[in-house]
């Protein structure tokens, strides 16, 4: 059995000292929320790690700014998570169910040698969701 990292927020386990990831996709999802949510600059041993979504947070909300992060996340994802292929990197804003000044950024991807699909959401309240 591959071993998985902590699950977040910690918590104290039953067979370890903390919960862990319990497959590959959970481990995936949370170095892909590690990868977004990092500045470059923030990781001490790798200046060159993280997407920094908050960089853009006063950035206008034009495509230009979407195909900046899109193409960041790109970038990021295949040097620091080699384990998956992304099929789609998609940048939402403008709609009702997220606001007119907020952005959601939807990620789906595979896992090596797996045909399904997975996919990661960050939206404008900074809720992370997956399946």
């Amino acid at each position: 059995m591959p071993i998985y990292g902590p699950k977040w927020p910690l918590k104290i386990g039953n067979e370890d000292t903390y919960d862990l990831n319990t497959t590959m996709v959970e481990q995936v999802n949370y170095n892909l929320k590690c990868i977004l949510l990092t500045s470059p600059g923030e990781n001490i041993s790798d200046a060159g790690y993280g997407v920094g979504l908050r960089l853009f947070l006063f950035e206008p909300n034009i495509d230009i700014t979407h195909n900046q992060i899109t193409k960041r996340i790109r970038n990021q994802v295949s040097f620091y998570e080699p384990r998956i292929s992304l099929v789609d990197v998609i940048v939402l804003t403008d709609s009702e169910e997220i606001g007119e000044n907020s952005l959601s950024i939807k990620i789906i991807y595979s896992l090596e040698n797996e045909l399904k699909e997975y996919d990661l959401s960050l939206k404008n309240n900074s809720q992370i969701g997956y399946s």
